[in-house]
């Protein structure tokens, strides 16, 4: 299993991304910024229990059913989405959110445990494409709330 992990620091009180992220707009922001994804059923928000299921594109002219469901939430600190079905052996995102040590901002955190088919050699052909999603998803974040960013960390830890 590898841990992966992409960290930002937004310019906007951690309240105001958490927010963000329980709004539909979070979801639909950020799976929109996702080239080939298809929403099937979008979660209703970020609680436990909520599901969503979507088609995301694994090789070209090749779609997989992916089936997340949220599994953990503390409002204004994090919530975690769990595959229950789909293209990883295990994916487990958690999304944290924290004040930053700069009055007014705060640090969001994606940490992804995955476990890829064919590890160790799939974990250097998945890296790259992690990081454009997280990075991308990152800056679409900042312009959707309409303030700055700065990333801190982007890879594998």
């Amino acid at each position: 299993m590898t841990a992966f992990i992409c960290q930002s620091e937004y310019s906007l009180t951690k309240e105001k991304l958490f927010a963000f992220f329980e709004e539909p707009i979070g979801f639909d922001t950020l799976v929109g910024n996702s080239p080939g994804v298809q929403v099937l059923q979008r979660p209703n928000s970020i609680q436990v229990g909520e599901i969503a299921i979507l088609k995301v594109p694994i090789l070209p002219f090749i779609k997989w059913k992916w089936v997340s469901e949220h599994v953990e939430y503390k409002k204004n600190e994090y919530f975690v989405d769990t595959q229950t079905s789909g293209p990883f052996r295990k994916f487990s995102h958690k999304h944290k959110v924290e004040a930053s040590s700069k009055e007014g901002f705060c640090i969001l955190t994606d940490e992804i445990e995955i476990d890829f088919f064919l590890f160790p050699i799939s974990k250097w052909f998945i890296l790259p494409m992690m990081k454009k999603m997280f990075l991308d998803r990152h800056k679409v974040t900042a312009k959707a709330l309409s303030c700055d960013f700065k990333n801190l960390f982007c890879g594998y830890s």
